[in-house]
């Protein structure tokens, strides 16, 4: 049951390997155009996409989804088997569909994870030393 933030291309939440297994906010409340939990992110029900800025974190370039997969694939006899298949997985969006993205939104991602629970933060990510993804990781 533990919270694992995949800060990533996003997370195909409706993978019939995953959906079971995806993160919820229960501090928001879907739809309502309100941030109820007073974190800065409106309707933030499964996680956020620092690429669009919106709250659908989902993958349009299939890394994330890879990734999370390997980590909390439900245990649902067909498909493949994560290593903690019983983890909730984050989707944080930080890559777009082309895998790129910016230090900065990386550093956003980690903290919006950290801030939101997430227990483990999985970063599959390529890219040199970065003060500023340092210090959103201390």
């Amino acid at each position: 049951g533990i919270v694992v933030a995949v800060v990533d291309s996003g997370v195909d939440y409706t993978h019939p390997d995953l959906d079971a297994n995806i993160w919820v906010n229960a501090r928001e409340i879907a739809g309502n155009g309100i941030d109820d939990d007073g974190n800065g992110f409106i309707d933030d029900i499964r996680g956020w996409d620092f690429i669009d800025r919106d709250n659908n974190p989902f993958d349009l370039d299939g890394h994330g989804t890879h990734v999370a997969g390997t980590i909390a694939a439900e245990n649902n006899e067909f498909g493949a088997l994560g290593i903690a298949y019983n983890a909730q997985i984050m989707p944080v969006r930080v890559l777009d569909a082309n895998g790129s993205g910016s230090t900065a939104g990386v550093a956003a991602g980690v903290r919006y994870a950290a801030d939101n629970g997430a227990r483990v933060i999985n970063l599959s990510l390529g890219g040199g030393f970065s003060s500023e993804l340092q210090a959103a990781i201390q």
